[in-house]
């Protein structure tokens, strides 16, 4: 048995930009060591947003189709879905995924993934659960989908998953989950200890970084992102992975990515001169790398915030260059750590627009969710939107 899992393409991320490709070779790449394998699992955000151009759609499912064109000895042989859901027909090796906080739409809209299981190339889990048979042996995925996080818990506690009976058992999230924090701006609801017991690998995606370990006498796998996006100083430690489960034990394979280098100075007179010369010792690499520069420090209140753009340019052709400049200016401290939050945190503009809408919503009364709003102004239903907030009926 070999069951191949990655997590956090985010293809479509940069797109147009020198970086764009770099979702879709990890996905690629992923893929392709995943051959042999008799199931693959997704655990979220394939796509970086919830409605993908359909050039970035298109490239996503002819990278899937390869997956449809191997062999695999798994069938699926039942499946705990919700009312009215036919299965899917899968080809080749069969792929499970949840869908994202980047791809999560409202109810009744079609998301991305959603999108793919009508095209064949996959089945979506939201709290559902497909059961298959590989070589006479019981596998069963129960799936998670992104919801968001002040709802995590409760969702979790409704759907209430129970291991198959004879079945390896494996339970598919897409979430913060405390010790494992994503965004610092919408804390998690849900803790490790909260996890339902009995499954034999619990899989979670969300947060970019990787982890292994032994939990509750069985297996907890963070998948972390195939490819880098917001930077994270844990993530460069790391390599970018597709793991594999044989129904025991996880193994890690990593992938080809581009090598992300981090370093931190602290901000004083010279800083300019520090920063050229730490560049100007970088070999040249192909791909070139991401060079995430972190200076901190205190900006005295009537100086000039410092502008690195010139020497970003300059060394362009030997890497992309990230400068973060956590700089704290005297009296201002409570501000400068809201925006220090608000540029740390993973969330996407999306996710940032949601968590400002819902604290927004607090002092309502209007009966339709954040979500529910943010998609009909997506699709520009304004007039909607103000009948709610004002409680005229339609």
């Amino acid at each position: 048995m070999r069951i191949a899992i990655f997590s956090d393409c985010h293809c479509g991320y940069a797109w147009g930009e020198e970086r764009g490709d770099d979702a879709f070779n990890g996905l690629t790449e992923a893929l392709e060591k995943s051959k042999g394998s008799d199931i693959i699992l997704i655990a979220g955000d394939l796509f970086d947003s919830r409605i993908p151009k359909p050039e970035i759609f298109a490239r996503v499912a002819r990278a899937l189709s390869a997956a449809q064109n191997q062999h695999s000895d798994a069938k699926l042989i039942d499946a705990k879905l919700k009312e009215g859901r036919e299965l899917p027909t899968l080809r080749g090796i069969p792929i499970v995924a949840i869908h994202g906080t980047h791809e999560r739409r409202s109810k009744h809209l079609i998301n991305p993934i959603q999108a793919l299981e009508h095209t064949g190339h996959l089945l979506h889990l939201h709290c559902e659960t497909a059961v298959f048979d590989i070589a006479g042996k019981k596998v069963a995925v129960h799936g998670m989908s992104g919801v968001p996080e002040r709802y995590a818990k409760e969702c979790l506690v409704g759907w209430h998953p129970r291991p198959v009976h004879g079945a390896i058992n494996i339970l598919m999230l897409h979430q913060s989950i405390e010790p494992y924090i994503y965004s610092p701006l919408e804390p998690p609801s849900l803790k490790l200890e909260d996890l339902p017991s009995g499954f034999d690998l619990y899989v979670l995606g969300h947060m970019h970084w990787s982890d292994s370990r032994r939990f509750q006498g069985t297996n907890l796998l963070v998948a972390g992102s195939t490819c880098t996006t917001s930077i994270h100083k844990i993530e460069t430690e790391q390599p970018k992975s597709v793991w594999f489960f044989d129904g025991n034990v996880v193994e890690r394979a990593s992938l080809n990515s581009r090598k992300v280098i981090w370093k931190e100075f602290t901000f004083d007179s010279d800083i300019r001169q520090k920063i050229e010369a730490e560049l100007a010792k970088l070999p040249v690499m192909q791909p070139k790398p991401i060079v995430a520069i972190k200076i901190k420090g205190t900006l005295a209140v009537n100086d000039v915030p410092p502008n690195f753009a010139d020497i970003e340019e300059r060394f362009a052709d030997k890497a992309i260059i990230n400068i973060n400049k956590a700089l704290q200016v005297e009296g201002f401290a409570d501000q400068i750590e809201l925006l220090a939050a608000l540029k740390q945190s993973k969330m996407s503009p999306e996710e940032l627009g949601m968590a400002l809408l819902a604290e927004n919503l607090k002092a309502t009364n209007c009966g339709i969710k954040a979500e529910e709003i943010f998609d009909l102004l997506v699709e520009g239903r304004t007039d909607t939107i103000f009948n709610a907030l004002m409680g005229i009926k339609q």
